[in-house]
């Protein structure tokens, strides 16, 4: 076991679990006290140097963990240098960053810091390995995920680990009967009252042009009380991927490639591309406004009627251009 552990990663389930090894590695070698640190751009280092440098001989063993929100600046670069110069042989670190690109590793303070140290630079599994991962993952909780149901849940969450695990853990507590393998069907029975996954499969039936039943769902999501933010932001990354599709189109280049380096599998893909089609180029980016306008309703920094614009988001999405509809009824009258 390291004193001195770097854990590299963007990814929070990865970093979480790699943590909770380290940790209850260091607890079996006798430390006793876990000192939490977060640091943000503002941090002042001052107190955790002056505590690191003033140890008492008979302090109890201590492993510190220090999570760093962003690439650590200049004077950040300093401290770390100068707190791990302080450290003795029953001085614990547990270092968490986020991903750091060749040139971040190739700097003085990096190498100064990693040198010694047990580095895990943790990556997620690629979209062509992440119905395996998830395979893997519910095997280790006793379930026997059967090739259907992880294709569809690696497509719903969309290379999230985190929404992936969290639905194997429900899975695994309600099924009871670990010598059955589990199908499409069973999964679907089992997160069908997730609000996270019901959002993803509300947003499916808008892009697919099932506007109505989409708009049936949002219905019931807000008699359950689920809260509109968590709705807005799955329905913006949507409508962004939209506009992208169709800021392509417009420009004369080739419809997928509005969607170049997003994670998405091919049949996300194709309704995304199908839905951009079905309305003007300036409709998307007036909706992407208009998500951003619902955003500071839900804040309290502009007026409106939340949930009647989360349905009229949903209602374009679908293909019909209520706006138009509206402008033309005015007009008339």
């Amino acid at each position: 076991m390291h004193q001195l552990n770097l854990i590299v990663s963007d990814e929070t389930l990865l970093v979480q679990e790699a943590s909770d090894v380290i940790i209850a590695q260091a607890k079996e070698k006798g430390v006793e006290e876990i000192e939490v640190v977060t640091i943000h751009k503002k941090y002042d280092w001052s107190d955790l140097l002056a505590n690191s440098a003033n140890m008492s001989l008979f302090a109890s063993l201590k492993l510190t963990d220090i999570r760093f929100e962003d690439k650590p600046n200049k004077e950040a670069q300093k401290a770390l240098i100068e707190l791990l110069s302080f450290a003795s042989e029953d001085d614990w670190y547990l270092l968490r960053f986020p991903k750091l690109d060749k040139k971040a590793k190739a700097t003085k303070w990096y190498k100064t810091i990693s040198k010694g140290a047990r580095v895990q630079e943790l990556w997620p599994p690629k979209v062509n390995e992440f119905p395996n991962w998830i395979v893997s993952r519910a095997r280790s909780k006793g379930i026997n995920l059967e090739l259907d149901a992880s294709a569809f849940l690696a497509e719903k969450t969309e290379g999230n680990l985190l929404a992936a695990s969290q639905a194997i853990e429900k899975l695994a507590l309600l099924n009871t009967d670990k010598s059955t393998s589990v199908g499409k069907k069973e999964l679907l029975e089992v997160i069908s009252d997730s609000a996270k996954f019901t959002v993803f499969l509300c947003l499916d039936e808008a892009l697919e042009g099932r506007g109505k039943r989409a708009v049936k769902m949002l219905q019931k999501f807000k008699l359950e009380g689920q809260a509109p933010i968590a709705i807005l932001v799955n329905l913006t990354r949507e409508i962004q991927y939209c506009n992208q599709v169709s800021n392509a189109v417009n420009s004369g280049r080739p419809a997928s490639s509005g969607l170049n380096g997003v994670f998405l599998w091919d049949s996300k893909k194709r309704m995304i591309i199908n839905a951009a089609s079905r309305l003007p180029h300036g409709i998307w980016q007036n909706l992407v406004i208009r998500c951003a306008q619902i955003d500071k309703m839900i804040k309290g920094q502009a007026d409106g009627n939340v949930w009647l614009e989360l349905e009229a988001c949903l209602w374009i999405l679908s293909g019909k251009n209520i706006w138009k509809s509206a402008t033309q009824n005015r007009k008339a009258s």
